[in-house]
């Protein structure tokens, strides 16, 4: 779990202590949504804290309701329901099990982007760098692949063969060494001698210990077939990002 600091010395608004019920909203990596009814344990005009057994991270965005007072509202003065984007700054760990978790407001609409890429994370100067999250375990794995990036730069498609070093159901990381692709990109992805097609997106690049990159897939048109998951690591241990 990504904690960030209590930050209770950086805060410009008190926190007052009170319970309030609180409907909040969020979107997992794959973009499927939840929802978990909260309780309120402080509140300010700058955001709340709250208790919730849903694991959430520092910097990603949560939508919620309540019947905040007015004093500590910034608009819908009068609404019974006050609703509000939220950025999760702090999370910490309570004894009776679930989570004690700060949020910022940050206003009527969401942030820019945000419901077109749920995974990614809104930070503030000096947060650590957040540990990607996945929602499904990766295997260690060695499946050829070909990597077409239709819309490389200067507009000339590329095409790559290379191998997966592990997968999972929505994604998969990949060595790559001529595509000059960045993190957005969207790529073609073809399982060599094999059905599996695939559109993908870049989600973030890293240097191997070989000094050659890895790009971060997440699948989007299709999930990895089950016959991929089972082959790969059969004699392996599985290990989870």
């Amino acid at each position: 779990m990504t904690q960030g600091s209590d930050g209770a010395d950086r805060r410009k608004h008190r926190r007052v202590p009170m319970k309030l019920p609180v409907r909040v909203q969020g979107r997992d990596t794959d973009g499927t949504t939840w929802e978990e009814m909260s309780s309120c344990e402080d509140a300010s005009a700058g955001g709340v804290g709250l208790r919730l057994n849903r694991p959430v991270v520092l910097g990603q965005v949560l939508h919620l309701s309540m019947p905040l007072p007015q004093r500590f509202r910034q608009y819908d003065l009068t609404d019974p329901s006050y609703r509000v984007y939220a950025l999760v700054r702090n999370v910490r760990p309570v004894p009776v099990g679930g989570n004690r978790v700060g949020v910022l407001f940050l206003g009527k609409q969401p942030p820019r982007g945000s419901g077109e890429r749920p995974a990614d994370l809104i930070l503030l100067p000096g947060d650590p760098t957040p540990v990607e999250r996945r929602k499904f375990q990766r295997m260690l794995a060695r499946l050829s692949l070909r990597l077409e990036a239709e819309h490389a730069p200067g507009g000339v498609a590329m095409e790559e063969k290379t191998f997966a070093e592990d997968v999972s159901l929505r994604g998969a990381k990949v060595k790559a060494s001529t595509l000059p692709v960045q993190k957005g990109a969207i790529l073609q992805v073809e399982e060599i001698g094999g059905d599996f097609k695939t559109r993908a997106e870049v989600r973030s690049i890293s240097i191997g210990q070989d000094g050659h990159p890895r790009l971060h897939l997440l699948f989007l048109d299709a999930t990895a077939p089950e016959r991929m998951l089972p082959a790969v690591g059969a004699n392996e241990t599985p290990r989870k990002a």
